[in-house]
């Protein structure tokens, strides 16, 4: 009897640093070629895997298409994608591969009228700041993220996609280069 319990209590240790440790343990990209694993068509890059305003974000690419993903942890403390409600799903995507006569590439998704996401890909290195309308003639700044291979923006509003979108990309110096409505 002493015996169980005492390879129950070392199951129980093991357990419960197993659990702790993955607890703490940041996503890689490895985690994301893991959840990916069984979509078609598979993941064949994983540009970046970072935090940013405090939630983890991914940007991965597959033959036809560029996705930005949000990651969550399960309760074993592997890293699944996961948008706001729950779901495997990526936030957006942009086509693959770009067309090279474009300043950029975006797209735009509501996620059940909560949150309207709007990802995009730089192809004019001169663009350095990309601005989003959110709203009807209210624009909001996009991040802009580098990842050594390429450059991509992101703005996340709450609320209903704007149709038709304005994108604008403007130079260092502020100047327009492009807008998405003339």
């Amino acid at each position: 009897m002493k015996k169980n319990l005492l390879w129950l209590a070392l199951i129980a240790i093991g357990l419960t640093g197993f659990l702790f440790y993955n607890h703490q343990q940041s996503p890689t990209k490895d985690a994301i070629l893991n959840a990916t694993k069984n979509w078609s068509p598979a993941t064949e890059e994983v540009y970046l895997v970072s935090e940013i305003d405090g939630e983890w974000l991914t940007i991965f690419k597959n033959t036809h298409s560029i996705m930005i993903a949000r990651l969550e942890q399960n309760w074993l403390g592997f890293w699944k994608i996961k948008d706001e409600l729950g779901k495997e799903r990526t936030l957006a995507s942009t086509s693959y591969p770009a067309p090279q006569d474009k300043e950029f590439t975006w797209s735009g998704r509501s996620n059940e009228d909560k949150y309207s996401y709007y990802f995009g890909q730089i192809l004019n290195p001169t663009i350095k700041k990309i601005e989003v309308e959110t709203e009807k003639n209210s624009f909001k700044e996009a991040l802009i993220i580098h990842t050594g291979e390429a450059h991509f923006f992101f703005a996340k509003s709450s609320g209903k996609l704007v149709m038709p979108i304005n994108i604008r990309a403007f130079s260092d110096t502020g100047e327009l280069i492009y807008s998405t409505v003339k």
